[in-house]
């Protein structure tokens, strides 16, 4: 599904990216009358732009994306027009170094993370080495293990409230009209 372009006739658009140090931007920051604009990087591209490519192109301007230990984490800002409002979706994750393990993310085109012209891209830049997986995995709610009734046994409500099985919701993600972005 990837668009073909030929970059000596095709005309690039321009990419508007909002960089930051230590982590992505909040959603808060991201409303239909501003954007965090201190924070923002024009470029021109492409759709099969890889996100190497665009990674290349902040290192360049950023002097924090140029340590050997950098990562740059990407996140696309889409408008949902339902709500109203920008939704974030993770789309990959690029190390500065070459040869750092686990680089599946860097040959991922604009293309084929569903990017659209007029979207945003949300660039998180962390130097040091990537936080290390625990091997101990908590249950349900905030950091614990799984939650557990008054009588101790397991609540089954994940912590939320109501015992009940969960219920998708009919209008939920796979049901429903959700305009250009219901491929999620």
């Amino acid at each position: 599904m990837s668009a073909i372009v030929d970059r000596e006739k095709d005309c690039p658009f321009l990419l508007r990216l909002f960089c930051k140090s230590g982590g992505h931007h909040s959603g808060n920051d991201f409303d239909l009358k501003r954007v965090p604009s201190k924070d923002e990087l024009q470029l021109y591209t492409w759709q099969d732009a890889t996100l190497e490519e665009i990674a290349q192109l902040i290192m360049d301007v950023y002097p924090e994306a140029q340590l050997p230990d950098a990562r740059l984490s990407f996140r696309l800002v889409y408008l949902d027009s339902q709500r109203a409002r920008y939704t974030f979706k993770d789309i990959g994750r690029v190390a500065v170094n070459p040869k750092a393990a686990n680089q599946t993310d860097h040959q991922k085109t604009l293309d084929s993370a569903r990017f659209m012209i007029g979207d945003y891209l949300d660039v998180a830049i962390y130097d040091g080495p990537p936080p290390q997986r625990s091997q101990f995995r908590g249950g349900g709610g905030r950091g614990g293990g799984p939650q557990r009734g008054f009588d101790g046994r397991d609540r089954g409500d994940r912590g939320f409230g109501g015992g009940g099985p969960r219920m998708r919701n009919a209008g939920g993600r796979g049901g429903g009209n959700f305009g250009r972005r219901d491929r999620f």
